[in-house]
């Protein structure tokens, strides 16, 4: 199993709520009130962390930290939890030079836009060759830009299908391969059931691009080609997008409300109460729907997302990692901090407690972890068809350029040919 997760690495396990629209104005801290009493002369050290805490268990390992150390005192920054706000209240402190954030909470694609702005401080002295050998592989690479390393994995995550295993067995059919499949089995199975055939969350936020990207991928298109090109209105690429459209239009197995969907929640509710038969979203989902008030309770499972034909499966890759702030008075400190939140001990701890999964390769043939995600070994399948969105520089400019053609054609005021006609336009005019 370590063979698999060194090459495909980036995934999570029983990580509940994350990314919903709640939104902090990213300058809370998690509180001392409850720490132990200790050095009055020890470093405060703030790190950020997601609004969000499933089952507490970010801030048990933050008590518990301090109550191990006398000279760190450890704060978090509360951050929204949904990406693209986290990523503008994260560039609004680093850019202003904040004490507020010592320890950055990163997006696997902001690697290069934040070392490319000269807010990270590289860290290939500290988190060396030897210590990311005990990493998971990809997971690393996120962490990688012009020959340095940025940061240190701590979370991981995919987006791949989530299905009603019941549905499929009841009208006795097997998982499509392809997006063409698919759509035949979402209309037959959701006019006998009354219930949509796909939920998504297409709204305009960062999540649309994870979705794209996943059609894209699926049917051979790309954003840039090998040396840079932009490639985004190839032929592939606008089929890709109009197959998109179609499923709203033309198959009606998505809702026009999607594209009002920007976040995972708003995707996952509906599909959580029973609504839907398929749902690509991220490995959270899981646990959410075996919880007892949950009506598809052991009625789900998960595979890779679609093809199309002639194209390849294609699952999201996403993830967080822990960085230095350059504005941060105490890198030692900070760099403390990351080593005790990213060790085997406690990566353990808070997977088997229902948090946030881990990065440290040992765990996944950890006895205790293993039995607390039951699905491991058929979520690690859908490693193999792991999508990464493009790695740029301006990657959130891009993102955000992107964002706003594509929703166009979704919503009907572009034709997909258009809209990429545009993007394509656009993006050759970054640097």
């Amino acid at each position: 199993m370590i063979k698999t997760l060194k090459k495909f690495s980036v995934f999570m396990l029983l990580f509940a709520m994350l990314l919903v629209s709640a939104c902090s104005n990213g300058e809370s801290s998690s509180g001392s009130n409850n720490d132990v009493a200790g050095n009055p002369d020890s470093v405060t050290i703030r790190m950020a962390v997601f609004e969000n805490d499933p089952n507490g268990m970010m801030e048990k390992a933050r008590q518990k930290f301090n109550e191990e150390h006398d000279n760190i005192t450890l704060e978090f920054t509360q951050m929204s939890n949904d990406a693209s706000q986290m990523h503008d209240q994260t560039v609004t402190q680093l850019s202003a030079g904040s004490e507020n954030l010592d320890i950055v909470n990163m997006d696997v694609v902001w690697t290069a836009e934040f070392a490319e702005s000269g807010w990270l401080l590289p860290l290939d002295d500290r988190f060396t060759e030897e210590l990311q050998s005990n990493y998971i592989g990809r997971q690393v690479d996120s962490v990688k830009y012009n020959d340095k390393t940025w940061a240190v994995p701590w979370f991981n995550d995919l987006h791949p299908l989530w299905y009603r295993e019941d549905l499929l067995k009841k009208y006795n059919k097997e998982v499509p391969e392809t997006y063409e499949e698919a759509v035949e089995v979402a209309q037959e199975i959701s006019k006998e059931e009354g219930i949509q055939g796909f939920t998504m969350h297409w709204g305009r936020s960062e999540q649309l691009i994870v979705s794209f990207t996943e059609f894209l991928h699926a049917n051979g298109g790309n954003f840039f080609d090998e040396n840079g090109k932009v490639i985004i209105n190839s032929p592939e690429a606008v089929d890709a997008l109009q197959f998109m459209v179609d499923m709203i239009e033309k198959y009606e197995v998505v809702s026009p409300s999607a594209i009002g969907s920007a976040t995972p929640e708003d995707s996952r509710i509906p599909f959580t109460q029973g609504q839907s038969i398929f749902n690509p979203n991220w490995g959270y989902v899981y646990s959410i729907n075996q919880a007892d008030d949950s009506a598809v309770k052991d009625k789900t499972w998960v595979a890779s997302n679609f093809m199309f034909e002639g194209g390849k499966k294609a699952n999201s890759v996403g993830g967080w990692n822990f960085a230095i702030s350059s504005s941060s008075k105490h890198p030692d400190e900070a760099w403390e901090v990351i080593q005790w939140f990213t060790s085997f001990e406690n990566q353990k701890e808070m997977i088997v407690g229902g948090g946030y999964a881990g990065t440290q390769l040992a765990l996944y043939e950890d006895a205790d972890v293993i039995k607390a995600a039951p699905y491991l070994e058929e979520y690690t399948k859908a490693f193999e068809d792991a999508s990464v969105r493009p790695s740029h520089p301006q990657y959130s400019k891009m993102s955000d350029i992107a964002q706003s053609h594509i929703h166009q054609a979704l919503s009907g005021d572009l034709s997909p040919k258009e809209a990429l006609d545009k993007l394509a336009q656009e993006l050759e005019k970054l640097e």
